[in-house]
């Protein structure tokens, strides 16, 4: 009776009780509640409690169903959340806001105070992003079985500086209000808000000690609130501060061609998430004189790179107040050479093409300019900090005896010029190939397709080291014609596994290619790549057309969403950092054994055998249930607690 007589006055101030504007706990029945999931899951916001990554018709995902997350998990009992991490290291999880009437939630506020341990607390806030929906329409070309299929999924992560909360305040105009549903996503019939939450654990242990930190995640509707208790457990070890595994991704241009200002925010986002980046095309205005000497003009390079090269960048004279690698120089360097090639661009520097750049005059300039880079460098960069990369873009996965002879040539004139300088070539080489280049190529971007262990083997007697590089998942050959590893529609442990199947092989790291191509329209379509273009040997009769979701993409684009005027990072860049992480749990446990039978047998029993002829056609390359993944995340923490440490 009340219910009816309040929405005939509503009706009579014309409103409804589901109309926009009517606060969820104004009206009578209506309800909201909160809840909390891993960070290793996905939920689709349409739904009560679909989780996204959990297709049993497709990946042997469980040996048991875990019930509805929402209700308790292994990170939430129903009452609170219990974290676990070693300093220097990211925890996260994620709040869900439910909606269970049809009215617009408003007047939303979440907060989350600093951690504390009786008269202790971490001096860095947690960190609250709003997650942002994507919608995909058609599955990944090429993985009509490995894909999770159409719907929407979650992945941008808006810093909450940019979300402008409780709407009761509002005397102008908003453009991006909390509200569910979302204001700007426009999910249609979206029940879920969903909210990503990080913390960094302090790597001083003046700071962090270890033991048992609180906090509460708190969410105010209207009159009501509701709240979450938070306990992150402090292991008593630290991952290093500088991100030794050097794992990347590499974009040609991106980072070169971008405001300065704009490319601070992309570094730091990246540094903050233990993932390295690289650009070739960094390079500094080069002349030659009549008599051809080189001059080489280091005014606007220097302003651009020298910060990150000193570390500088990642301190708070730059706004980068804490995180991972804090006043530690950028892991890898591009160096500014190039040659002539499969592109037909001009090298750097230009000596033409194979036809002249032997002749003495052409020879000379290109040693010149190596000594000169050697030269300028070597007064700018800590020694062992930055990993210096030779990579000549003209040359890139070229397949034929005349370009390996050039590899060989160059190769060696850098080893002979500016001998710290590692030369690396990517792609899928064959052993003839090796044996020809392999006393003058340092490191080898090797294809996951190609990855066989015998072959691999060989090429690590030779004396070249190898990374990973390419797509994660092999439903067919065909898969090969993409260098990246990060499809939104595979199951997000991909871009954890690659760091996991680093340490099963031995790799020395991986690379993928991309950083955020096309990272405007992502916003809004995550079909990145569209392609109709048929080549090469790989090609597919049923596949002949490329459209991948999300492919290349691990960073969204500011000044696209309304408000949104910083780079926003993605669930996927998420779960790439904390595979890297666990890569150091994996290597401090190692070193505290003496050796790595017990670290070995924990990654054993969630990778198989992912890469190489004997992948192609499975799915069933590595474990695909996030809870045993986090499981045995846990569990090297406390093995590595009780570990004995070696003395030196």
């Amino acid at each position: 009776m009340f219910f009816s007589i309040l929405s005939v006055l509503l009706l009579h101030a014309g409103l409804t009780p589901s109309a926009p504007g009517v606060s969820a706990d104004s009206i009578p029945g209506a309800s909201w509640t909160i809840s909390a999931l891993p960070s290793s899951v996905r939920l689709d916001p349409t739904t009560a409690n679909v989780i996204i990554d959990d297709k049993r018709d497709a990946y042997p995902v469980r040996e048991a169903s875990h019930g509805d997350l929402l209700k308790s998990n292994w990170v939430y009992d129903g009452k609170k959340v219990s974290l676990s991490g070693a300093r220097g290291a990211y925890v996260s999880f994620q709040l869900v806001i439910s909606n269970n009437a049809d009215a617009t939630l408003k007047d939303i506020v979440v907060t989350m105070p600093p951690f504390r341990n009786n008269s202790i607390g971490f001096t860095n806030k947690p960190e609250l992003f709003l997650e942002w929906f994507v919608e995909v329409q058609t599955p990944s070309t090429g993985y009509p079985k490995a894909s999770l299929g159409a719907g929407w999924y979650p992945d941008a992560l808006i810093p909450f500086q940019y979300v402008q909360q409780d709407s009761s305040k509002v005397r102008g105009r908003w453009v991006f209000p909390l509200w569910l549903p979302d204001f700007n996503n426009r999910v249609p019939k979206q029940k879920s808000l969903i909210i990503w939450v990080d913390q960094y654990i302090p790597l001083d242990a003046k700071e962090a000690a270890p033991g048992e930190y609180s906090s509460e995640i708190s969410v105010s509707i209207g009159a009501s609130t509701k709240k979450i208790p938070v306990t992150i457990h402090v292991w008593n070890f630290a991952i290093p501060n500088e991100n030794k595994f050097r794992a990347s991704l590499q974009e040609e241009g991106f980072l070169s061609n971008m405001d300065p200002k704009l490319e601070l925010d992309v570094y730091q986002v990246f540094k903050r998430n233990r993932i390295g980046l690289m650009d070739p095309n960094y390079r500094p205005v080069l002349t030659l004189t009549k008599d051809k000497k080189v001059m080489i003009d280091w005014t606007e390079y220097d302003k651009r790179l020298k910060k990150y090269l000193t570390g500088e960048a990642f301190t708070k004279k730059y706004g980068y107040e804490y995180g991972p690698g804090y006043n530690e120089p950028m892991e890898t360097l591009m160096l500014p050479f190039d040659v002539y090639g499969k592109h037909h661009t001009p090298g750097w520097p230009d000596v033409g093409t194979p036809e002249t750049e032997k002749n003495p005059a052409n020879r000379a300039v290109y040693i010149q300019a190596i000594q000169e880079v050697k030269k300028h460098l070597e007064g700018i960069i800590p020694e062992g900090k930055t990993d210096l990369i030779m990579y000549l873009n003209g040359l890139d996965e070229s397949y034929f005896p005349e370009a390996w002879a050039r590899m060989v040539d160059y190769g060696n004139l850098f080893h002979r010029y500016f001998p710290e300088v590692h030369y690396r070539i990517d792609g899928g080489y064959s052993s003839e190939a090796m044996e020809i280049v392999h006393k003058s190529v340092d490191y080898l971007s090797a294809h996951t397709v190609n990855y066989n262990m015998e072959t691999i083997t060989k090429f690590r007697k030779l004396g070249v080291k190898d990374w990973l590089y390419g797509p994660m998942i092999y439903e067919s050959k065909v898969n090969s014609w993409v260098g990246s590893s990060t499809f939104l529609d595979l199951p997000l442990v991909n871009d954890r596994a690659i760091s996991w199947s680093c340490w099963k092989y031995g790799t020395m790291s991986w690379l993928s290619w991309g950083i955020a191509f096309a990272w405007d329209r992502a916003w809004y379509d995550p079909e990145l790549w569209k392609d109709v273009h048929k080549h090469g040997a790989e090609d597919d009769s049923v596949f002949d057309y490329k459209k991948t979701n999300g492919n290349a993409l691990l960073v969204y684009s500011p000044g696209v969403v309304p408000n949104v005027a910083g780079v926003c990072p993605s669930i996927r860049l998420k779960m790439m950092r904390d595979g890297v992480q666990e890569y150091e749990y994996l290597r401090i446990l190692a070193a505290r054994d003496g050796n790595t039978i017990r670290a070995d047998s924990i990654v054993n029993t969630i990778i198989g055998e992912p890469f190489g002829d004997r992948s192609i056609g499975r799915l069933d390359v590595w474990k695909y249930d996030a809870a045993v993944w986090d499981e045995a995340r846990t569990n090297l923490g406390a093995l590595i607690q009780t570990a004995k440490q070696k003395v030196k």
